[in-house]
């Protein structure tokens, strides 16, 4: 999905590029010994409206990819392990933890699935970064983790409004981990919130890249020789309406 979204982007750059060197804002409609129509076409209007549509692009693929639901079920089994292979009668009961993490795209199509055997510990991760006026920016994420390899709860790190509600999910889960009379824990991290603002801000782009490139005004002249009329008429919209 990424390269189709480069090249996507690409083919908008270089068709708008190559509008504003080589088209030519008129355009001849008809030319005949009696007659001659030409259009005047706004060619600065439509190429901001192209090139503003990258963002449209940008954030409908964001809004596409995005995964507004991430899912943790665990179940908690117990072992009985014998301590000495003389006196099978003696044994140990262990738990084990079985996890599967799973995120959905907006109609509940299930986008991914990981397994996470023997689950320890969950903890929130801080990341920090700076920004051009090396200020820190930091971002928070939620860590699973196991004897041998950690898994992340979420793709990306969450900004610090979210911080409360992912340390609420921790705490369900180590709580979980910790007592053993429960069997079964599920926890969700719900985003769609963030996902309807992807898609408020996608609508907007669209809806700004058409009224930028609609006011452009297109003229269009016509000559009769036949009937001594010079009519010109002036659009919007595309030269549809005006």
């Amino acid at each position: 999905m990424s390269f189709l979204l480069k090249a996507i982007l690409l083919l908008i750059n270089l068709g708008t590029g190559c509008y504003l060197t080589l088209a030519n804002p008129l355009k001849v409609s008809e030319q005949t010994s009696a007659k001659f129509s030409f259009v005047i076409r706004p060619k600065v209007f439509l190429a901001m409206g192209l090139l503003l549509s990258q963002f449209f692009v940008l954030f409908l693929f964001a809004s596409i990819v995005f995964t507004p639901i991430t899912q943790l079920v665990c179940n908690c089994s117990s072992n009985n392990i014998s301590i000495s292979n003389i006196d099978l009668s003696t044994g140990e009961n262990t738990l084990t933890v079985m996890c599967k993490l799973t995120e959905n795209y907006w109609f509940g199509n299930q986008k991914s699935e990981v397994l996470v055997s023997e689950l320890l510990e969950a903890k929130v991760e801080t990341e920090m970064q700076t920004d051009s006026q090396v200020k820190p920016l930091y971002s928070y994420k939620i860590l699973l983790l196991t004897d041998k390899d950690s898994f992340s709860f979420s793709r990306g790190g969450y900004p610090k409004f979210k911080l409360e509600e992912l340390q609420s999910i921790v705490l369900k889960i180590n709580k979980f981990l910790k007592n053993p009379t429960e069997n079964n824990l599920a926890v969700i991290l719900d985003d769609t919130f963030l996902g309807y603002i992807a898609v408020i801000i996608t609508v907007f782009c669209g809806i700004l890249a058409l009224l930028i490139a609609s006011p452009g005004l297109f003229i269009t002249c016509n000559f009769d020789k036949e009937a001594n009329i010079v009519k010109i008429s002036r659009y919007r919209w595309f030269g549809t309406l005006g």
